[in-house]
């Protein structure tokens, strides 16, 4: 989710000393799954622990901070786009019930207390899985609290507890909260351990299925076991991450064999990277550009149909016959993506499970440029969020990857 609009706290806060690493695995299943971030394991490169989500239904990755004095657990999306932490509150209008939510009672803290402006309303775009760059908002009280995450902490932070949330903001209704990565920094969890110098100023994650969990993410560094060649791009984003994008290419013979030939669209455009946004937003003249060259090869079935926003029933064949596609970033780092990356099953614009809808939709002015990297892309890879070097990295991840079984 990238904010749209918010109220926002910003510190001076030093770089904090050298300290561990924490990796924590993503959770497999959304709703039956409990908490388990109390499970982590402490290493010299970070704290890894598990997270949970998917592209559809949930629309968003999360994972649990622990909140308050008595210490509970809270799941929440991970959110690069964004740089507060937001929980449902008790008497919360809106929000899920369902386990593994709970709702945060500031009375029952004994380190929670009022925060000004008392008062918080945040608006995100991305939230709305069927009108992306619609906007949804959430507004409630603001308290200081104690807060841990992967096991690092507790820190005081200034959270959100959600009062009230609209009903289109798709990732809330099954995850009632988010913790940011990005700005936002008394509000900010991950800003508060490493100003606090509880860990290191990286963070990083890997979405994909594993016997354990959806995905890892790491706190403080990077888990060596979820990629072993990390690629790093500069990262050029004034507020938001961001990656300069050169080119995207289409490669059919990469894709399985469909009759046209390669080829390359032109961009040079800033893409944020939004880990709550699900699927990959592109400006205007990059989505005409990718749709005629995609569809000039004419063996494509349902070419046209799904870049007029149509579901439609694919064959294994058929699917494999479209091609792959490349992100060509600043200094040649490609950011692959098959078929199966951007035709998506689950989506809620199909009428029937056998449906493949396209994810790839135009961003409008979502994050200001319109151009936004998503989870579908993001799932090739362990991100790595190089905050302390201002870098990205990217590393290929396969299905014997660690990701997802930690």
């Amino acid at each position: 989710m990238t904010r749209a609009a918010a109220i926002s706290f910003v510190s001076g806060a030093a770089l904090a000393a050298a300290a561990p690493v924490v990796t924590l695995p993503m959770h497999k299943h959304t709703i039956d799954s409990g908490p388990r971030s109390a499970l982590f394991t402490q290493l010299t490169n970070g704290s890894s622990i598990p997270a949970g989500g998917a592209v559809w239904p949930t629309a968003i990755y999360w994972t649990t901070v622990q909140v308050g004095t008595p210490a509970v657990d809270f799941p929440v999306a991970i959110d690069s786009g964004s740089g507060d932490l937001d929980i449902s509150g008790a008497g919360c209008a809106g929000c899920p019930t369902a386990a593994p939510n709970a709702a945060y009672d500031h009375a029952s803290s004994s380190t929670a207390h009022a925060a000004f402006p008392y008062k918080f309303s945040n608006s995100y775009q991305t939230c709305d899985v069927t009108h992306p760059t619609a906007v949804c908002s959430i507004s409630g009280g603001l308290y200081k609290d104690q807060v841990s995450l992967a096991g690092l902490g507790p820190v005081e932070v200034t959270l959100g507890s959600i009062a009230k949330q609209d009903a289109n903001f798709d990732q809330f209704k099954e995850i009632g909260g988010v913790m940011g990565f990005t700005m936002g920094q008394k509000k900010n969890v991950f800003a508060s351990l490493v100003a606090a110098g509880k860990c290191e100023n990286v963070w990083a994650m890997c979405m994909k299925e594993g016997t354990v969990s959806n995905g890892t993410i790491t706190i403080g560094g990077v888990d060596a076991r979820l990629s072993s060649n990390v690629s790093y791009v500069p990262d050029v984003g004034n507020g938001f991450h961001s990656v300069q994008v050169a080119a995207i290419n289409l490669d059919p013979s990469a894709g399985g064999g469909g009759g046209g030939g390669s080829a390359s669209i032109s961009v040079g455009e800033a893409a944020i990277l939004d880990t709550g946004t699900n699927i990959l937003l592109a400006p205007t003249k990059v989505m005409s550009g990718l749709e005629t060259a995609m569809c000039a090869d004419k063996s494509l079935q349902s070419c046209a149909e799904l870049w007029a926003n149509k579901c439609v029933d694919l064959t294994d064949a058929q699917l494999a016959a479209y091609p792959s596609m490349s992100l060509v970033l600043s200094n040649g780092v490609e950011l692959r993506m098959g078929a199966h990356d951007y035709l998506l099953r689950g989506s809620p614009l199909a009428s029937a499970a056998s449906q493949y809808c396209i994810g790839i939709r135009d961003g409008g002015s979502a994050g200001g440029s319109g151009f936004i990297i998503g989870d579908t892309t993001m799932r090739n890879y362990y991100l790595v969020f190089d905050l302390a070097q201002k870098q990205i990295g990217w590393g290929p991840i396969d299905d014997s990857s660690a990701c997802g079984s930690i």
